[in-house]
């Protein structure tokens, strides 16, 4: 068979990228058309083969894999924290891959490299940090563990050479924390047990009451506290955790604090929510991800910290790599802060997007997705049928629909059902989750695309489902 024919693949690609993307949040159309994994199969002709296909077929496969897969662009897709696509983090995806480049060397990733040491300063000069050290990683996930090796490392200096049991470890979290936490402690030795959970107050805020105490508790035990994790947007509620009363906490304990701000670091953009992130500053490391309520493309996301050094102490082993690392350049290769060897440039599309929206651009795309979450918010306490299960402080706005005279059991079976029925139908996307015991809806506002037709539509969908169910 002669070679693919690559003009006609990449105009056919690119013609699909303008079409899909200007059509993208079109509200006729399903965010999603439910298939069972066994319809895909049938549609798709997924397995590869011997003899390769033209370039034809392969567009028509593009045009299968768009057609079932979930319109994240939708107005009406209310359900992870991300959502919406822009034109500018489109570009800088696009040029990422075009480029093709690691990001480990100066050497390989000269251009690469400076945008990405800009892009670290200036959020860690957000976070009110004279000087920073900071990578990207894969996930909001990846930069809570890296924190929590960072912070081993400050109370175990020979945990690089000599090794250390976990099992003496101790780290503390919000009971509202991410899942990724009990991951990272898996990861590091220091097992479930060693994550040790903290009480929140009504709003899902960490107490540094019940902190303080858990903190000398374990003194008491074989355990060393080596962390606390404070959460500025939790993932359920999106609470922010105390920071200036918990960095007091982990200053006289002497322990590493990092903040996982995820989902709310952007709050730092808009000078009538930052002071949801008082006392940041004071934060040994942070956890920022750009491709939550920014909008940039997934992924993109940030581990920052303001002690010089750090990261370069905890991935010092690259000096063995003398396959790679060369003069000049040890002020510039970024593999010497990165636990990743090969790495794409995910700092290029934030650059791109920033240079596109400016700081004035992103402080109104913030403050426009708190006026809709505000918005939702009050629609649900005038409606008798819904009850919100949480006081709102950022984008989640918790929810469920609650007619009179049924128990918990049944209210958690029919919000359950509620929500497999949305999914189902492919109008609306929500996620379902809980919050002590009782089933929620929450609808999230980091997309582009929704407006206050999407809130009210979305609340008229729960209402026309619950009368079915």
């Amino acid at each position: 068979m002669e070679p693919i024919d690559q003009a006609t693949l990449l105009e056919g690609v690119f013609e699909r990228i303008r079409t899909h993307f200007a059509c993208n949040g079109y509200r006729e159309e399903k965010v999603r058309e439910w298939l069972t994994p066994e319809q895909i199969s049938e549609s798709l002709d997924i397995a590869v083969k011997d003899d390769a296909i033209d370039a034809d077929e392969l567009l028509k496969l593009v045009d299968q894999y768009i057609s079932m897969s979930v319109n994240t662009q939708h107005p009406n897709f209310l359900q992870p924290l991300w959502g919406g696509l822009s034109a500018a983090g489109l570009v800088g995806e696009i040029v990422t891959v075009l480029t093709n480049t690691s990001v480990y060397t100066w050497e390989l990733a000269p251009v690469a490299t400076l945008v990405e040491q800009e892009m670290v300063a200036t959020l860690g000069a957000m976070a009110g940090w004279e000087s920073v050290e900071g990578t990207f990683t894969t996930g909001g996930s990846n930069a809570n563990m890296l924190a929590m090796i960072l912070a081993r490392d400050q109370a175990f200096p020979n945990a690089i050479t000599s090794g250390i049991n976990g099992s003496e470890l101790a780290v503390f979290v919000s009971e509202d924390s991410h899942y990724s936490l009990l991951m990272s402690a898996h990861v590091l030795g220091i097992g479930s047990e060693g994550v040790i959970k903290i009480e929140t107050d009504i709003d899902g805020r960490m107490k540094p009451s019940a902190l303080q105490q858990a903190i000398t508790e374990c003194r008491k035990t074989s355990r060393t506290p080596v962390c606390v994790i404070a959460t500025s947007g939790t993932t359920v509620r999106g609470a922010f955790d105390p920071l200036e009363e918990i960095s007091s906490i982990c200053k006289s304990e002497n322990i590493w604090l990092h903040v996982d701000a995820a989902l709310g670091g952007a709050c730092l953009f808009s000078s009538k929510h930052s002071h949801l992130m008082k006392g940041v500053e004071r934060a040994d490391s942070l956890t920022w991800d750009p491709h939550k309520v920014m909008g940039v493309p997934i992924t993109c996301s940030t581990l920052l910290t303001p002690h010089a050094g750090a990261l370069m102490n905890t991935c010092s082993y690259v000096e063995s790599a003398h396959y790679l690392f060369h003069e000049p350049g040890i002020e510039y290769d970024l593999g010497r802060t990165s636990l990743q060897c090969g790495r794409r440039v995910d700092a290029l599309k934030l650059w791109i997007s920033w240079k596109a929206e400016g700081n004035t651009g992103w402080k109104k795309q913030i403050e426009h997705y708190l006026e809709l979450a505000e918005y939702l918010e009050d629609e649900v306490n005038k409606d008798s049928m819904l009850e919100l299960m949480s006081s709102r402080t950022f984008t989640n706005v918790c929810l469920r629909y609650r007619p009179q005279n049924l128990d918990v059991t049944e209210l958690n079976n029919l919000n359950e059902a509620i929500r497999q029925k949305m999914i189902f139908d492919g109008n609306f996307m929500t996620s379902l989750t809980q919050i002590k015991g009782q089933t929620i809806l929450r609808p999230v506002i980091c997309n582009s695309a929704v407006d206050k037709k999407s809130i009210d539509d979305f609340l008229s969908e729960i209402h026309r489902i619950a009368k079915d169910v």
